[in-house]
């Protein structure tokens, strides 16, 4: 669609929701036209509405998974009512394909009442529906009886015949196998079905019955205890077999002889007498179908599930032919097929069926709301993955918030940590100062207690108590270094002088006792004992008192 539509307008951009649109129609079309495997006449008339599949679609986006009749709905209606159409099925299938004809040109109108088309189409589909099933069903109740005696007498016969294989047997077992007991065999299974416990009873019995013809092997250990383990199936034997003598039971006398005739060679055997063997005939009849393929269980639990009314596509070498299943009989394993106008195709046991839908040559054809059933399951995917992008966009979202949050606490914790770190190496660097402070103030003291440093000290003092505010002086670094400073604060009460230097950092903080040491033992030097506060103040004042009656101009030279 989007090339038809770029082809038609090269230079249009279509809008991504359009796009979108559009995109679905191209996907769901072409899985419906894969599934529905319709005839090619079929699937290019209808491929003719995908364009009006697509309008409807943009005008309502969630068509789809709403529950309003739709062109969706009449789409369904005809892909089932035209399952086994193909072209040469004469007047009916003509009016089915005339009746499709005009329902495609409705549907392409976009005035088309949808509703109303669907009803119309309901009507003539089950009209039709009905006609064909009375053709199917006087069809399968002929065919019932018909299917259920030919199998019988197959699966009979190839039951007798495959159990005495390679086996020896005498006149009158073979006159037995071929008369009362094959005709006895086919009556259990028109009767009971073959998953009877009457059937596998029969089929063990058969085994035993030929077993005890066979000549007891010479090599054995104890001949004696093979023999009368012989005698006691032999003793019980004939009432057995008379339960399943059911083509007999009306004529005792007649099963009663029948089994004297075998009895007589019985007898013969345990006695160690060797009866006359003949050659076994096998009883005539058609190769079971059941027997011409070995599948598994798997394949024909498939077949169990299959029910009458299913559509399949039968192709075998060159031919191509729709069926359908009207006729399921499970005691004979006998499944029958019609065209599209009832009549008898195809009739298939179910393993051979299995074995043909194992290898393909068999492929059931999708019958039930193909169109509609396709889009809503493809929109509802399209929200499920949508679903599933924002729940991942969500959970990555949340880890992105942890790993944030958890990048936040790993900055907060270094910045923490740095911070402490930093602390403490300024807590070391005041104690290691401190510490060298102390240990040069005891060196100063030391020095200035020496007898020689007594007078000078006491002459120090006096002049350190007159330093003024401003004093310059050279004091010990953080290195122990002479650095040049001056007096920043002086408080004569508690005789305190805290320094700084030229940038204005502080260097330190002494008494007057502490700064006299130092000084005397070479650790700081007075460069100047500053001016008095008062004396400043004073002459401050008696120059604005003696500029007062100045001018402008006189003060400034101007």
């Amino acid at each position: 669609l989007i090339k038809l539509i770029q082809a038609e307008n090269p230079e249009w951009i279509l809008p991504s929701e359009l796009t979108a649109i559009l995109l679905s129609v191209d996907d769901c079309t072409k899985l419906i036209f894969k599934l529905a495997a319709m005839e090619p006449v079929i699937e290019e008339r209808l491929a003719q509405i995908v364009p009006q599949i697509a309008c409807d679609l943009i005008q309502q986006p969630d068509m789809p998974l709403g529950t309003q009749p739709t062109i969706l709905s009449v789409l369904d209606i005809l892909n089932e009512g035209l399952m086994g159409w193909v072209p040469g099925l004469g007047a009916g299938g003509e009016k089915l394909h005339k009746k499709f004809q005009e329902s495609v040109t409705s549907i392409m109108k976009s005035e088309t009442d949808i509703p109303s088309l669907m009803e119309d189409l309901d009507a003539f589909m089950t009209k039709e529906s009905n006609r064909i099933e009375k053709l199917e069903q006087r069809m399968a109740a002929s065919e019932t009886g018909l299917m259920r005696s030919q199998q019988s007498k197959i699966l009979a016969a190839n039951m007798i015949n495959q159990a005495t294989k390679d086996k020896q047997v005498t006149g009158s077992l073979l006159e037995f196998l071929h008369g009362p007991w094959y005709d006895s065999v086919q009556l259990l299974v028109i009767e009971k079905g073959l998953d009877s416990e009457e059937w596998q009873r029969a089929e063990k019995l058969t085994e035993t019955l030929i077993w005890t013809f066979q000549p007891i092997d010479p090599e054995v250990e104890d001949i004696e205890a093979e023999k009368q383990r012989l005698y006691r199936i032999i003793e019980h034997l004939p009432d057995e077999i008379k339960q399943i003598l059911v083509a007999l039971k009306h004529d005792e006398q007649a099963a009663d002889n029948a089994l004297n005739l075998i009895e007589a060679d019985q007898v013969m055997i345990v006695s160690g007498q060797n009866p006359t063997y003949v050659v076994f005939d096998p009883i005539p009849c058609e190769e079971s179908t059941s027997n011409k393929s070995n599948v598994s269980r798997i394949l024909l639990r498939k077949v169990n599930a299959l029910e009458t009314g299913q559509w399949f596509i039968y192709a075998d070498n060159e031919t191509s032919i729709r069926i359908k299943l009207v006729l399921k009989l499970e005691d004979v394993k006998q499944l029958l097929f019609t065209d599209r106008n009832g009549m008898k195709v195809l009739q298939k046991s179910f393993d051979e069926f299995a074995y043909y839908l194992s290898s393909h040559i068999v492929k059931p054809l999708n019958q039930e709301s193909v169109f509609s059933s396709t889009f809503k399951t493809y929109y509802e995917g399209l929200i499920t993955e949508f679903e599933k992008y924002k729940k991942m966009i969500a959970e990555r979202r949340v880890e992105v918030d942890l790993m944030d949050e958890e990048r936040k606490h790993a900055r907060e914790k270094a910045l923490k940590e740095a911070h402490d770190i930093e602390r403490a190496r300024e807590m070391a660097e005041k104690e290691r100062l401190a510490a060298e402070k102390s240990a040069r103030l005891e060196a100063a003291r030391s020095e200035a207690e020496k007898p020689e440093n007594v007078e000078h000290s006491a002459e120090l003092t006096s002049k350190v108590l007159s330093l003024n505010t401003g004093a310059l002086l050279q004091l010990p670094g953080a290195d122990g270094t002479l650095e040049d400073c001056k007096l920043a604060v002086k408080i004569a009460a508690i005789d305190k002088m805290i320094f700084v230097t030229r940038s204005g950092t502080k260097i330190g903080e002494y008494n007057s006792a502490e700064l006299v040491q130092l000084i005397i033992a070479g650790q700081a030097r007075i460069n100047d004992e500053g001016v008095e506060f008062e004396d400043t103040l004073a002459q401050v004042v008696s120059r604005l008192r003696k500029d007062r009656g100045k001018s402008y101009g006189d003060l400034t030279g101007e």
